[in-house]
């Protein structure tokens, strides 16, 4: 009951309204542990364990059997918060007790693991790409364990398979490993548009068959990976991007399970995690089927440096309407390519 800021039980025996009786939730809304505002998605589990969407408080509400006040198990008042929610509106706890939740307005779906919640799609924005949703409203899994997810405001629903995890000494997976290293010489260009310089290697990968593909990246630097669809830009690194992960927590310091059609050039990126990071590393691709790996270069020059200085001297301007008036310089920029 959205506008009631409840959850409300009545058996299935009896058709009488009014023997409903509170779930969860005292009808006012609140941000107390036994209060919503806002619900909209719940999950009930084997043990009656009562999950609650608490849309406008920004949480997952965990209710156990018999208990008015609730648990936060998701957001930012949960008792280990690794991600922040913004307007959870369904919920699904699997057979191992992992919560996968539909996070409306950041448009993505959230799951957990050992280590807490973490992004599985729409990760990078919301949009219309095959990546991304806008507004989703519900999930569902199959038999196989593919995700089918509402795109509300892309008015769709979305597939994505289910990519079952490689073991290297299975027979019938290819296995390719590429190696190098990062060094003072290697090209630079500035990551998500921060001030530092990153060190990067790029890879071309094509693929002789359509299908899923998993990368993995470790090395005796902190590898970030990301993967291109037709070309890598380094001075904007947003433009064409599939895909990227890092963690630093883990011996597999990146991994990415990707779709790739054949025919088509995909470009990865490895860099690291903090700047200027130096060192060798490797990425090894499993695959049902071949996939081949050639370093591409695609540096990128400084042909020019200038240098100033405002003083006393210089002409000023009002700069959006502010006093006092503020010291400028203007500069003709000409380019020879588009």
């Amino acid at each position: 009951m959205l506008e009631n800021h409840q959850v409300v039980k009545r058996s299935l025996n009896d058709s009488v309204m009014a023997s409903n009786r509170v779930a969860a939730g005292t009808g006012i809304k609140g941000l107390a542990s036994n209060q919503l505002s806002g619900p909209i998605g719940i999950f009930v589990d084997v043990n009656l364990d009562l999950y609650v969407a608490d849309c406008q408080n920004r949480r997952v509400q965990l209710f156990q059997s018999g208990e008015s006040k609730g648990i936060t198990v998701a957001g930012s008042a949960s008792l280990n918060p690794t991600i922040i929610l913004s307007c959870p509106t369904r919920i699904i706890l699997d057979a191992e007790k992992y919560l996968f939740i539909v996070d409306m307005v950041n448009g993505r779906i959230i799951g957990s693991d050992l280590n807490g919640f973490r992004c599985l799609v729409g990760c990078y924005g919301m949009g219309s790409e095959s990546n991304q949703l806008a507004s989703p409203s519900g999930l569902s899994f199959d038999r196989s364990g593919n995700l089918f997810v509402t795109d509300d405001e892309n008015s769709r629903i979305q597939k994505f398979k289910y990519l079952k995890r490689y073991c290297v000494n299975t027979s019938s997976v290819f296995q390719k490993t590429y190696s190098s290293s990062l060094t003072n010489n290697s090209q630079m260009y500035y990551r998500d548009c921060q001030k530092e310089n990153f060190y990067y290697e790029s890879i071309q990968v094509k693929v002789i068959k359509s299908g899923y593909y998993s990368f993995r990246g470790s090395g005796a630097i902190d590898p970030y990976g990301s993967i291109y669809k037709n070309k890598f830009n380094p001075l904007d690194p947003s433009e064409n991007l599939l895909d990227q992960d890092y963690d630093r927590c883990s011996d597999i310091q990146f991994k990415l399970n990707i779709h790739l059609d054949v025919g088509m050039i995909y470009v990865l990126v490895m860099t690291t995690f903090e700047s200027k990071e130096t060192g060798e590393f490797s990425i090894v691709v499993f695959s049902e089927n071949e996939v081949t790996l050639d370093r591409l270069s695609t540096p990128v020059s400084i042909q020019l440096k200038y240098s100033s200085k405002l003083t006393d001297d210089s002409p000023t301007y009002y700069r959006d309407c502010q006093v006092p008036q503020c010291h400028y310089e203007t500069l003709q920029i000409d380019v020879n390519t588009t």
